[in-house]
């Protein structure tokens, strides 16, 4: 029997579970939303780096193709035609149309936003830079002697938070031939 007329407390009150479980489930909801940007922030920086991996294996491809160049057919903004050292000097047809990179007339590269060629309008055009006379024209001539170009890549978004796509842009890319025949 209790006589000093305290009573005894074996349990929790309704009132205090109630709080602790709402404390509880506020911190796992805090948690919950940190996890969720950490994953979020991962999936963006691996979309990051495929997209660079993916641009620099096709600017090398296309840089090394351009070097190997013995004759070129024909030259436009989008597309090229040359005989070729990479490609025991058979004829190259390196084409851009609706978003993908086509060698000889296969798929090589998707997802590409813009690829534009230019060619070196003469040998001596780099004298012309101080005039601010244009030394970059958009169709391949007899006197041209380099090829310069500029690739953008479409980043797909991150599907669970459905985020605008991403465009990678490098400019001013210029590949010299190394073996280029000139014809009289």
């Amino acid at each position: 029997m209790n006589t000093s007329g305290k009573k005894l407390n074996k349990g929790f009150t309704l009132l205090e579970i109630t709080a602790t479980l709402m404390i509880i489930g506020m911190l796992s909801g805090l948690a919950g939303l940190y996890i969720t940007n950490v994953i979020g922030a991962y999936a963006l920086h691996q979309e990051h780096k495929e997209a660079a991996q993916k641009a620099r294996f096709v600017i090398n491809r296309l840089v090394n193709e351009f070097i190997h160049i013995t004759k070129v057919h024909e030259g436009t903004e989008n597309s090229i035609s040359f005989e070729s050292r990479f490609n025991n000097m058979e004829d190259t047809l390196i084409e851009f149309n609706k978003n993908t990179i086509k060698i000889n007339h296969v798929v090589f590269a998707d997802q590409v936003h813009d690829l534009t060629l230019r060619y070196l309008k003469s040998p001596d055009a780099f004298d012309k830079v101080s005039s601010n006379e244009e030394i970059w024209g958009n169709v391949w001539e007899k006197e041209s002697t380099a090829i310069q170009f500029d690739i953008s890549f479409s980043m797909q978004p991150y599907v669970r938070w459905e985020r605008p796509s991403h465009i990678i842009t490098i400019k001013n890319i210029t590949a010299v031939p190394r073996f280029i025949i000139k014809s009289n």
